[in-house]
């Protein structure tokens, strides 16, 4: 029973890192593959110390990190697992209609 409370306790600790939309919009842009500040400040549409804090917050966690090229840094998405549930919530709220409509019916 502990391992489980345990396990619950990391869950929530991660579930509560991911849960601003702000980061969740990141994370989504990270899903498509690596991208730089400016490209994340257009997507997300807030500042770049906005987003740097952001990124910052999520870097502490190990779920993003980046890599330096010449004055820019492109980040990437690090963490096999919240990949997984950043995936499944595009799946539920970010897919095309058709596509969500398509898996309530079990098509």
């Amino acid at each position: 029973m502990q391992e489980m409370f345990d396990n619950a306790s990391k869950a929530g600790k991660l579930l509560k890192v991911i849960s601003h939309p702000h980061r969740l919009m990141i994370l989504c842009a990270l899903l498509e593959g690596k991208k730089n500040v400016t490209e994340l400040t257009e997507v997300v549409g807030i500042s770049q110390t906005a987003m740097s804090n952001h990124l910052a917050r999520l870097r502490s966690e190990g779920i993003v990190d980046f890599v330096r090229y010449h004055r820019s840094l492109v980040y990437e998405l690090i963490s096999p697992d919240i990949a997984r549930i950043i995936h499944t919530l595009y799946q539920i709220y970010c897919a095309p209609e058709e596509t969500q409509a398509a898996k309530r019916s079990g098509k």
